[in-house]
């Protein structure tokens, strides 16, 4: 199994990870390991691809640097994220989280259109990559780091459902992906085509840029508010149906305020109850789930 992956299981391993400390320190942990990697490989590419003249591994070190500044955006987001509620933002300020995952979305994209520039003056003025197996090693140990990075950063993201973890590692993949490309430019170099250097920069400006667009979508949706998943919904539901007296539970609303939601749920009662009776019910479900999903519930009687 993938390294990346196993290391991602071992740090979320017998934790809670729907406690809002606990997203923090996995967020803490994804971005100072991405900061890290990334500067290591920006400055070797970077080295590597002034002595080569590579436009695309000139292009994959500066990549590589934005993605420091996007590990930057996820350490500060993770962090203002924790800020308790006040008057203004009754529910705290959790996204904050999507905002951050919109920046690096914006990052991305603009990154992309400067390569895309850098691509084309180099493929018109004729300045092309100079063949070098140092580049090439270097490169490929760039992509099987990052490939790495991905599947830890993608991993954490999933464990702790966060769209800028998601979009920090899809940054790896784009970094590993465009490093394939680096790899064919030099091939073309020393099979006497020179100008698949700049041809090969196009196409790694347009995978950040569909990658940037993708982040930029879902992290809007987000922000706008989306449907509870399926899964959620069901544990939720059962999770209501465990307290004494509720009959049936239905119309789950969830809205999410990143480590911290806010819940709306209808459960049924028996309408022999007295209304104290069904009231002590409903305030039980409410803990019952606050406890559970660290959120705040609000519980809706429908008599049977």
């Amino acid at each position: 199994m993938n390294p990346g992956f196993l290391l991602a299981e071992w740090l979320a391993k017998d934790r809670d990870l729907r406690r809002p400390a606990e997203r923090y320190r996995i967020g803490l942990i994804e971005s100072w390991s991405s900061i890290g990697v990334n500067l290591l490989l920006a400055l070797l590419k970077m080295i590597f691809g002034l002595i080569t003249n590579s436009i695309a591994l000139i292009a994959d070190a500066i990549h590589s640097a934005s993605d420091v500044l996007s590990s930057l955006v996820v350490l500060i987001g993770f962090s203002l994220a924790r800020r308790k509620p006040d008057r203004e933002h009754p529910h705290g300020h959790g996204r904050i989280e999507y905002l951050a995952g919109l920046f690096i979305a914006i990052m991305l994209v603009g990154s992309g259109v400067y390569f895309i520039y850098g691509s084309y003056v180099r493929l018109v003025e004729g300045v092309y990559a100079r063949p070098s197996m140092a580049a090439l090693i270097a490169v490929i140990a760039a992509f099987i780091v990052k490939e790495l990075m991905y599947s830890f950063s993608i991993r954490l993201s999933k464990l702790i459902d966060s769209e800028v973890l998601a979009g920090d590692a899809w940054h790896h993949r784009t970094d590993s992906l465009s490093s394939l490309l680096v790899i064919a430019a030099i091939a073309g170099s020393y099979l006497g085509m020179p100008a698949l250097d700049a041809y090969f920069g196009f196409a790694i400006a347009l995978i950040i840029i569909y990658a940037g667009i993708q982040l930029g979508r879902k992290s809007c949706s987000r922000l706008l508010g989306t449907a509870p998943p399926e899964s959620l919904q069901n544990e939720v539901s059962a999770k209501a149906l465990e307290v004494d007296g509720v009959v049936d539970a239905h119309d789950l609303e969830v809205h999410d305020y990143g480590s911290w939601k806010v819940m709306t749920i209808h459960i049924v009662v028996c309408n022999t109850l007295t209304l104290g009776e069904a009231h002590d019910i409903a305030h039980k479900v409410e803990d019952s789930l606050s406890s559970c999903f660290y959120c705040d519930a609000v519980v809706h009687l429908d008599p049977r």
